[in-house]
């Protein structure tokens, strides 16, 4: 299997490369544009990113970073974007809520776990922006804190600082829904 950075340094070249990095990162990059910059805007930024990235490729350092820089452009396109909109989307946390689902068949436990998904999908909604970005790339696109602080160009402390408060306002979106009460 190729790395992503083979991948990244051959796209410009081989379409296969350029087709299997889409594949690769298509899940998480759109789960991340969608959580930072809303559905509507999603499937255009997804389309920049990897404009840019076919266009940067040639320019790409190979040293093992290759999620760090897809995400820090996706990063960017998402910022510029709801910069420019200055509005946030109510977006559903499938994926995030999927890990909470109770497999109980009772009508009771289903209307807890969608009680539950809707405080969570707030919860991220109504974090800041900063702190937002730094939950999903942690969460949804995978990354390390350090891999997070090189994409975002902030020190590790402040990454783990932001994942800290974004971790205990969810919390406190949660409440009593987390605990079954």
């Amino acid at each position: 299997m190729d790395s992503d950075d083979d991948l990244v340094l051959r796209c410009r070249s081989d379409p296969d490369a350029f087709r299997g990095l889409v594949e690769r990162y298509k899940a998480r990059l759109y789960s991340f544009l969608i959580r930072l910059a809303g559905r509507e805007a999603a499937d255009d930024l997804f389309q920049e990113v990897w404009i840019k990235v076919y266009d940067a490729a040639d320019r790409y350092e190979a040293r093992g970073k290759a999620a760090s820089w897809l995400f820090k452009i996706a990063n960017n396109l998402a910022i510029n974007h709801v910069t420019r909109s200055a509005r946030a989307v109510h977006v559903p946390v499938e994926e995030a809520a999927e890990r909470l689902r109770d497999p109980s068949p009772q009508p009771h436990a289903a209307l807890e776990r969608d009680e539950l998904r809707r405080r969570l999908s707030e919860g991220i909604d109504g974090l800041p922006r900063e702190q937002r970005a730094v939950f999903m790339l942690r969460e949804y696109a995978g990354l390390s804190f350090k891999e997070i602080a090189e994409t975002l160009e902030i020190p590790l402390g402040t990454a783990l600082s932001r994942m800290n408060y974004a971790m205990d306002k969810l919390r406190n979106a949660l409440g009593d829904a987390a605990y079954g009460s």
